[in-house]
């Protein structure tokens, strides 16, 4: 480990124990250069194990018990890495609903402004677009910009907008 401080990587661990959630190794270390401490999390495998087998058999527990209680920790962490990725999973297809909503929804809306300049055969204008759908200003704006770039609608005068 390199020493925040100096940043020497000669040290030695003062104190080593469990993290509340028995999931990782936390260790208070001492800078031999500096004299500076400060605090690692170790949650590797390789080191759990071993840590729990020795503190085990330290209270007299016997193989057997090791063994079901490290396949007990075990156990736990897979079902919370389970359930994580299944929680991430469910919001990422929540969100793909959402977007695929907003672009139908969307998609209605530029329908719905294209038939109604299809209907008017002189034109129509961004007031009379804006009576007849409900939708505001800035809406109408997009989709009309949106159906000119497609092609779908001219302009033959400004303000005005019919099927090309």
């Amino acid at each position: 480990m390199e020493c925040p401080h100096c940043g020497n990587t000669d040290n030695k661990v003062i104190d080593s124990r469990l993290t509340k959630e028995k999931l990782a190794i936390r260790r208070r270390r001492q800078c031999l250069t500096c004299s500076g401490r400060f605090t690692t999390y170790e949650s590797t495998e390789e080191c759990l194990l071993p840590f729990l087998i020795r503190k085990r058999a330290r209270d007299g527990a016997t193989i057997r018990d090791v063994k079901t209680m490290v396949s007990k920790v075990l156990s736990q962490e897979i079902k919370k890495q389970r359930k994580a990725q299944a929680i991430k999973e469910a919001e990422k297809r929540a969100r793909e609903r959402k977007i695929a909503k907003r672009k139908a929804q969307s998609l209605m809306m530029t329908e719905t402004v294209f038939k109604i300049i299809k209907r008017h055969k002189r034109g129509v204008d961004i007031s009379k677009l804006k009576d007849k759908t409900g939708f505001d200003s800035e809406k109408i704006h997009s989709i009309v910009f949106k159906l000119r770039k497609e092609g779908k609608i001219k302009s033959p005068r400004r303000g005005f907008y019919v099927k090309a």
